[in-house]
């Protein structure tokens, strides 16, 4: 089972250098359903998204070098949890994919896991730097 994406607000993009660009933001995940019910032993849910402003690819357009981040900005204990319950995001990584539209763009995929027995809030910052 993955986590749902329940809201996604991006900062303006920071332009370091004319081939440098960092994207960051706020993305909220966990369940859409009303009754969560989790174990303190489960293994970490994955989730994806795609930044709103990061630019599309052309298909033949070289990618450029991606580096990416996410912490933990705040979370809503877990009232139906079993015992101690982890919380936190791990495999975060980001890649450009096929238009899931079916057009001949790419767009960026910033995919992960996290532990969040009922929500969790997480800053991520995407490095691009073209050649």
């Amino acid at each position: 089972m993955s986590y749902d994406i329940l809201g996604l607000t991006p900062n303006a993009p920071l332009v370091l250098t004319p081939g440098t660009t960092v994207y960051s933001g706020v993305v909220r995940i966990g369940q859409n359903a009303r009754v969560q019910v989790f174990r303190s032993d489960e293994p970490a849910r994955d989730f994806g998204f795609y930044p709103p402003d990061v630019p599309p690819l052309e298909d033949a357009a070289p990618a450029p070098r991606v580096w990416v981040e996410a912490q933990v900005m705040w979370f809503v204990p877990g009232t139906q949890s079993s015992g101690r319950f982890p919380v936190g995001v791990e495999r975060i990584s980001a890649a450009y994919t096929p238009d899931p539209r079916g057009s001949g763009a790419r767009w960026l995929l910033v995919t992960g896991a996290a532990h969040a027995a009922s929500g969790l809030q997480l800053a991520y910052r995407v490095t691009l730097q073209r050649a």
